[in-house]
């Protein structure tokens, strides 16, 4: 049996990957449907072009609540529910690992007191850095995790194949992540194996 390792690194995605974010009550996605339809608010926010004070102002009219309360709602973190099993496997952390993530800027607020930044090299956000482009988000992580690999031995756990094609298009590995009990399953031999799960 050969010894050699296949993966040097890990990159995360966040939402449906390693967490659901369960903030969003029916009056929230109603009022964030309204701005989306309006502005088209999801892709702006998360490319860092639209200001978080104004969907804070946005949401505040549309919700009828103050901009306090929007902000302080955003910023609970009992509303992120974690998948048990891959956040421990994550929380272990098995190798060097970073977070990439389709998020607006506030994403790093948002999630400061979960204490993912003592488990990872860095955390690369779509809306600081101005693209939606998964691979070429994977890419700014590997730069600043500053460890001596290439784009072959880093794998990219993401829920969507989209995202992972981005990443593989440029040589990277990709790992499908579905639910909680099939990544236990796919990982219950070691890390290299989802190498081979795409």
């Amino acid at each position: 049996m050969s010894s050699t390792k296949i993966i040097d690194c890990i990159l995360w995605d966040f939402g449906d990957t390693l967490s659901v974010w369960r903030g969003g009550s029916p009056e929230w996605m109603t009022a964030y449907k309204k701005i989306e339809e309006k502005i088209g608010i999801s892709s702006a926010w998360n490319l860092g072009l639209i200001e978080t004070e104004k969907v804070l102002t946005l949401l505040a009219e549309t919700l009828k609540i103050t901009e306090s309360e929007v902000y302080n709602h955003l910023m609970r973190e009992d509303l992120f529910e974690f998948f048990p099993f891959t956040h421990n496997f994550f929380m272990s952390r098995h190798l060097p690992q970073s977070i990439v993530t389709i998020n607006p800027p506030l994403f790093r607020e948002m999630t400061a007191p979960l204490g993912l930044d003592d488990v990872i090299s860095t955390i690369v956000i779509s809306g600081e850095e101005g693209t939606l482009d998964k691979g070429v988000l994977c890419e700014i992580a590997l730069q600043r995790m500053n460890i001596n690999s290439t784009n072959d031995r880093v794998l990219l756990i993401d829920n969507l194949q989209a995202n992972l094609d981005s990443w593989m298009d440029r040589g990277g590995i990709g790992y499908l992540f579905t639910n909680d009990s099939e990544f236990q399953k796919d990982v219950a031999n070691g890390i290299d194996g989802l190498a081979s799960r795409i």
